[in-house]
This record gives C-alpha cells, sequence and structure tokens, in this order.
C-alpha cells in the first residue's frame, strides 16, 4: 500500500485506530511524557472522530487519508468554483479552479502533508461566498464557519477578515449577524472552548517565543517580490528556511491580475466585487511577506498587539488572500482580453494555460517532493511495531533526532524525541551529551528501553547545508555503538539499540488536565445538542 504520509500529514496503525477515543481527549500519552492537547483539540478531535468512524467501517488508513486527500480536492473545486462563477462567471470560473488548485502554495499544501489546511484553504472561498451572498442568514453562517474552524482555526480568522473587509468595502455592515454567526461556531466549538475559558488553561508559551522580533523575522521567508507574485519563497523544493531566487515569469501574474481594472464597468456592484479581491490580494501580499520591508514593523506590531494575530507566526498562511484574489481577477482580465480579441479568444485562454504550466512545471518534472512521491512503509517499521506491539512491559521510545512518520506509539511505549529529552539540543549536542557518564542513567530514569535512529526517509533530520548527509546519521549510529546500549542486528535500515538498566516507565496526569477533561466532556455534549437545534431550525424555516 502506498501512503500520503510526508511531512505534516498523519499516520495511523491499524492498532493505533482502534485505540483512538470517540470522545475528545486532552492527554495525549502516546507523546513523550505525555502532552496535553488541549491547544489543538479544535482541529485534533474532529479529525481522530473521522478515522474512528470510518475505521470502525472497516476501512484501513491506506483507504482514509485518501478520501480525505479527495475530499479536500473536491471542496477546493466547489468552493472556488462557485464563488468565481457568482463574481466573473462559468466560463472564467474554470481558469479560476486551475489557479486556485495549482499555484506553489496550494501545491505545498500537498506536498507538504498539510491535510487540515488543505480542507480549510479549499473551503475558505465557499465560506466567503456563503457571507456575501447570504449575509441575513447567521445560523447558516455559523455552521459553516464552524466547519471552516474544524478544518484550521487560523484560516477560519483570515476568512473572518476578508468577511469583514468586504462588509466595509460595500459599507454594509452586518455586526449584528456576523456576530451571531460567530457565537454559533463557537457553541459548535464548545468542547475545547469552554475548557480553556473555564480553567484559564491551554496556551502552550509558544506565543511568547515566537513574539521575539528576531524569531519572528527569522521566519518571514518571503519577501514581497514572491508573495505579491503569488511565488512560495521555498518553491520548488519545499526545504524549510531554503529561500529561492524570484523566477521573473511570475511577475506577470500580479500584471495581468491588476490589469483587469482596467476593463471594469462602471456598475456599482460589479467595481466594488473587483475592488475587494483586489484589496485582498494586495493585503496578502504585504502581511504574507511578514517582517519583510518594506514596512515590516507593522507585521510585528499586528502580532504584539491584535488578539489571535500571534497565530501566524507563519506568514505565508496569508497566501491564502493572494490565492483567493488573484483566482478572481485574473481569470477576469485574461476573459475580457479575449473578448477583445475576438476571433482570437480561445487562443488567449490556451496561451494563459500554456504559461501557467511553464510557471509550474517542477510539478510535471517530477522535482516536487513530499506527498508527491508516496511511500510504502518500510519493512523495518512494520517489524518494529510489531515488535513493540509484543511488548507489553512500559517503556519508552526515545528517537534521535526524531520519529519518523512510521514509527509506531502507544500508550504502552510512547514516543520521545530528542529535542524534548535532550532540550532542544543539536545533534553534536545529543553525541556529546551520549558519551557522557550519566547518558544511561538519565534514559534508565525514563524510563527509556529503545533508542532508535530512524531511517529518515524523506531525507530531513540529518542535514548539512539543506542536504541530506547519511555521514552525520552514521556518526550518530557509531556514538550509541560506543555506549553499553545493546543493538539489534534484525535492524539495518533503523537502528534500534536496547538500554538493558531500563527501570519501568512511570507517568501521571497532570490534575488540571483531569479538570479539563470534565469540561471537555461536557463542552461536547452542548456541542452535539446545538448541532442538532441549529439543524432542526434551518430545516424549519
Amino acid at each position: 500500500m502506498i501512503y500520503f504520509s510526508s511531512g505534516d500529514a498523519p499516520f495511523y496503525f491499524p492498532e493505533q485506530m482502534s485505540s483512538v477515543s470517540w470522545l475528545p481527549q486532552i492527554w495525549e500519552s502516546l507523546i513523550g511524557f505525555g502532552e496535553n492537547l488541549l491547544p489543538r483539540l479544535w482541529i485534533d478531535y474532529p479529525f481522530r472522530f473521522i478515522v474512528k468512524l470510518l475505521a470502525t467501517l472497516g476501512l484501513g488508513w491506506g483507504v482514509i487519508e485518501k478520501i480525505v486527500w479527495m475530499l479536500a480536492l473536491v471542496i477546493g473545486i466547489v468552493g472556488i468554483y462557485q464563488l468565481a462563477k457568482f463574481v466573473i462567471g462559468r466560463r472564467a470560473a474554470y481558469i479560476s479552479v486551475l489557479l486556485y488548485l495549482t499555484n506553489t502554495y496550494a501545491l505545498f499544501l500537498f506536498g507538504g502533508g498539510q491535510l487540515g489546511v488543505a480542507l480549510a484553504y479549499g473551503l475558505a472561498p465557499l465560506v466567503i461566498l456563503k457571507f456575501i451572498r447570504s449575509e441575513q442568514n447567521a445560523i447558516q453562517n455559523g455552521l459553516w464557519l464552524a466547519l471552516l474552524v474544524v478544518f484550521d482555526l487560523r484560516l477560519a480568522y483570515l476568512v473572518l477578515g476578508a468577511i469583514v473587509l468586504y462588509q466595509g468595502i460595500s459599507k454594509t455592515f452586518h455586526i449584528r449577524t456576523v456576530g451571531i454567526s460567530m457565537l454559533v461556531a463557537a457553541i459548535l466549538h464548545s468542547f475545547w472552548i469552554l475548557p480553556i475559558l473555564l480553567t484559564g488553561a491551554g496556551s502552550s508559551g509558544v506565543a511568547e517565543d515566537f513574539t521575539n522580533p528576531g524569531m519572528l523575522q527569522f521566519l518571514s521567508f518571503a519577501d514581497f517580490s514572491h508573495s505579491i507574485s503569488l511565488l512560495h519563497p521555498n518553491w520548488p523544493e519545499n526545504l524549510f528556511g531554503k529561500v529561492y531566487f524570484l523566477q521573473p515569469e511570475f511577475l506577470l501574474l500580479p500584471i495581468i491580475a491588476f490589469l483587469s481594472f482596467a476593463f471594469i464597468n462602471n456598475q456599482n456592484k460589479e467595481r466594488l466585487k473587483m475592488l475587494f479581491f483586489g484589496l485582498l490580494a494586495l493585503l496578502g501580499a504585504f502581511l504574507a511577506k511578514g517582517t519583510q520591508p518594506p514596512f515590516g514593523t507593522i507585521f510585528t506590531w499586528c502580532f504584539q498587539h491584535i488578539p489571535g494575530f500571534v497565530m501566524f507566526r507563519d506568514p505565508t498562511k496569508f497566501y491564502l488572500f493572494i490565492a483567493i484574489g488573484y483566482a478572481i481577477l485574473i481569470p477576469f482580465a485574461v476573459g475580457e482580453i479575449g473578448k477583445r480579441l475576438k476571433k482570437l479568444k480561445w487562443v488567449v485562454y490556451v496561451v494563459f494555460i500554456l504559461f501557467w504550466c511553464f510557471t509550474i512545471r517542477p510539478l510535471f518534472f517530477g522535482q516536487l517532493s513530499g506527498n508527491f512521491r508516496p511511500q510504502a512503509v518500510p519493512t523495518e517499521y512494520e517489524m518494529l511495531k510489531n515488535m513493540l506491539v509484543a511488548d507489553t512491559t512500559p517503556s519508552r521510545t526515545l528517537w534521535i533526532p526524531s520519529k519518523e512518520k512510521f514509527a509506531y506509539a502507544s500508550d504502552i511505549h510512547p514516543a520521545l524525541v530528542s529535542s524534548t529529552f535532550f532540550d532542544n539540543a543539536s545533534l553534536s549536542g545529543i553525541m556529546t551529551i551520549a558519551t557522557s557518564s550519566s547518558f544511561l542513567k538519565a534514559v534508565s530514569d525514563a524510563g527509556v528501553r529503545y533508542i532508535i535512529v530512524p531511517k529518515d526517509i524523506e531525507g530531513r533530520f540529518f542535514m548539512h547545508e539543506y542536504k541530506y548527509s547519511d555521514v552525520l546519521r552514521q556518526q550518530v549510529i557509531k556514538t550509541l555503538q560506543d555506549t553499553a546500549l545493546k543493538q539489534d542486528v534484525n535492524y539495518s535500515d533503523v537502528a534500534v539499540f536496547e538500554n538493558p538498566s531500563f527501570t519501568m516507565m512511570k507517568s501521571s496526569v497532570p490534575d488540571i488536565v483531569m479538570k479539563q477533561q470534565w469540561f471537555a466532556n461536557f463542552g461536547f455534549v452542548v456541542s452535539v445538542v446545538s448541532l442538532v437545534i441549529f439543524c432542526i431550525i434551518l430545516v424549519c424555516r
């Protein structure tokens, strides 16, 4: 079976799917020393519920993941097509679908395994359309907004901003109905909102780390020339932190997009709609560059002072605005040029499609990585899973430097990564620690029985100057071989070491988690009952 499990995409063995709970769970015991999931329960629980439901119906993960990815594609096609058809007409809407689903940002969502973001990206245009066309239908809009939050809270935040922008431009403020829609969405998400509000917990502390201007600057990969051109800064290799030179052909995209304003009629509604998408694209291009010039301090100020803006420590999420804006402006401009050339109308469409295919040519030449190169589960990861399932003595597995997608973890054998255990030490630092006399005692006290160096299928863990270094991996393995750990000779691709002096794993759940879990269960009841009531109201209207 081939899997789309690269990057952030999840992977489940059958044993893991069977252990998933039907109810929201605050405490995740499969990770290291345990982890509080409350800060991301908004997406974690709905996704796990879907996995549990489909697995109960007898589907394996290989089928489930393809169903969900196909769902993201279908939602994206329907969403942008409906929005574009409403604004610029049916014929141009087909070009909108092409632009929206195959631009460099959208392709990286799939390649990088960002499943939740991809679902939200596909749904965002449809939610914007619902708010534009049904401004007074607060409950219906609230249900759509709640679904968008399920997929990705950050993109839901951006969509709300886009809706406010549209109402400001059109001077049709519906603060009351938008407020009701937000309230409906909040009530439906009571299963995670209530425990956060009533326990005063849920913050992971990440905000303080990333509010540092230096860190924000580091994460602002795109400059204005990349963002205004709808070119992801990591295109085409998608290596974190590696920014590529601007490809000049992409500069034609903003030229074509804003050329559309030369063809706008004097009809008030048409001008307002096009102005909205033009401003949306410009706003996205300005914010997607983060702290990069010009006026990069504005992003820093927004990050530190605007509620919720802390979620955008990765400014590329604002590519959503650029993609939506250009998916309307560019097809409109191409269509208007075709109208004026009359008999050459179809030539204009064909030339633009060929030009677009040229800009994303790495897709056709097999140069994209991640999910564009599906993977099968390596045999040794199946062996490792079977070994851990058979071992009923509770112990942790320590992965150096990090666990791979196909790494098995369970309540009995939680997966601990070196960044947690060694306090974010570098590989050289980890090797130095491993040679110290206190190393074995530290791993034994942590209940670690197995220490594993992953195969590194995607070549992401052992990097030197943005390239995979097997020499570095072998150095780590050699360091562990020189300790008292016993290497399992049954594994050659994955280096598995056993700690003969480990102590049985000890684990505990913080008291605050028990309180949060009670409120999460109560909120779950509120969410389900509210969903039934809102649906009845809509049906009875």
